[in-house]
């Protein structure tokens, strides 16, 4: 009997060290597998973070490179806008160049236009006075004698002739300078002031005048000198 209860309280005390054995077993697993749980996590976590980082580096270079790209964007924009003002400046003052040349072309035409009106006034001047006159008729019968005896018909005659283009037709109306041969028989010049006319004794009268038969002395040309060749 004392054998049976040594055994069954040996047995009683094995099988509670096997049960606190058992617990302390479970109990070192239970450990072990959440510390295994929690340092995955972390691991996961630690993972997460560093890809995290990463994206917001990634995200933090690219940011920073669009700053870098900004400057260079403004620059560009810059140089457009700069580009832009100059392209403007150069129109304007091609326009104002436009316009000066445009002005002066109408200066120039507006002189051009000055001078021909100048020039055609010149020419009926000229046209005026060169125009041909119908001889004055004559007194002298016969055979034609360039007579210059002063106070002959011939002379009377002459004098009547150059002073007809302005209307003078004695030699009391004007100072006769000079009448004389025009190089041939029948041809004579005078230069003659007009005697109503103060600026004519500086600058007298020449008529160029050429006798027709049958009709007296015609007047060829006339011409206002600059000076005086006789004072």
């Amino acid at each position: 009997m004392v054998g049976n209860r040594y055994e069954t309280r040996r047995r009683k005390k094995m099988s509670r060290i096997l049960n606190i054995a058992i617990g302390v077993v479970i109990v070192l697993i239970l450990v072990v597998g959440v510390s295994i749980v929690f340092n995955g996590n972390s691991d996961e976590t630690a993972n997460q973070n560093n890809e995290s980082n990463t994206d917001n580096g990634t995200n933090q270079t690219g940011s920073g490179s669009a700053a870098i790209k900004d400057p260079a964007s403004s620059d560009d924009n810059d140089d457009n806008a700069a580009s832009e003002d100059d392209d403007e400046n150069q129109d304007s003052v091609a326009d104002g160049r436009t316009e000066d040349d445009d002005d002066a072309t109408a200066d120039d035409d507006s002189d051009a236009d000055m001078e021909d009106a100048t020039e055609d006034e010149d020419r009926e001047e000229d046209g005026q006075e060169d125009e041909e006159q119908e001889p004055l008729g004559t007194e002298q019968t016969g055979e034609f004698k360039p007579d210059f005896t002063q106070g002959s018909q011939n002379w009377n005659e002459m004098v009547a002739a150059v002073g007809s283009p302005q209307g003078l037709s004695s030699q009391s109306e004007m100072t006769l300078w000079r009448l004389e041969n025009g190089g041939s028989p029948t041809s004579a010049v005078g230069t003659f002031s007009d005697k109503n006319e103060q600026d004519s004794y500086s600058n007298p009268y020449r008529v160029r005048i050429e006798w027709q038969d049958g009709q007296g002395w015609q007047v060829v040309s006339t011409e206002q000198l600059s000076s005086n060749p006789y004072r």
